[in-house]
């Protein structure tokens, strides 16, 4: 024989075996099918009971602690946003009552400044009309008392002249002068009353 029928003939025997191996296991289909992709059912039933374990250890150590974390981690945040959202709200309230506080002192300040300009006015007319009314009662005084002076000065001068008068008819009636100097007496006389 040659080599490449020895081949054949090992390949062939191969095949035999592996039909042989098959058929004893086809009484289980199951075990047929995991004997052909290499699977030990009592290997895989111990490799099931492995996993199971770690899965449970992974579980209770690992994944409840990192779930838990993350989620007090996520309140954490939640918590977080809302306060910010507080914090955004209250600033923006503060904002408002800014600038209503500041439109109202604003108003009051412009409300107080026409008062004070109506208070300054009408201060103004009260001390005007009192000067004019001080000014009126002055020179009402000094009306009476130019009326007054001028009632004394005509009874003073009523009086000088009766005086004057009659100095001068005793100085006449004293010089007996004749006419022409009682013309000049009574010239005198005029001149010193003008």
């Amino acid at each position: 024989m040659s080599k490449s029928e020895n081949e054949i003939t090992e390949a062939t025997g191969t095949n035999e075996l592996h039909e042989e191996t098959v058929q004893e296991s086809s009484t289980n289909p199951i075990e047929a099918v995991a004997g052909q992709f290499g699977i030990n059912g009592q290997i895989f039933v111990s490799q099931l009971i492995n996993f199971l374990i770690v899965l449970v250890i992974l579980w209770r150590f690992v994944y409840r602690p990192i779930v838990k974390m993350l989620d007090e981690r996520s309140e954490k945040i939640e918590k977080s946003i809302k306060q910010a959202d507080e914090i955004e709200k209250r600033v923006s309230e503060i904002e408002k009552e800014k600038s209503n506080i500041i439109t109202q002192a604003q108003r009051q300040a412009q409300e107080i400044i026409e008062k004070a300009h109506i208070q300054g006015q009408s201060r103004q007319d009260e001390i005007i009309t009192a000067a004019k009314r001080e000014v009126e009662r002055i020179i009402e005084k000094g009306k009476i008392q130019l009326s007054d002076e001028k009632t004394v000065m005509m009874r003073e001068l009523r009086k000088d002249i009766i005086d004057i008068s009659v100095k001068a008819a005793t100085r006449i009636l004293q010089d007996q002068v004749d006419e022409t100097k009682s013309k000049s007496l009574a010239e005198e006389t005029v001149r010193k009353l003008v």
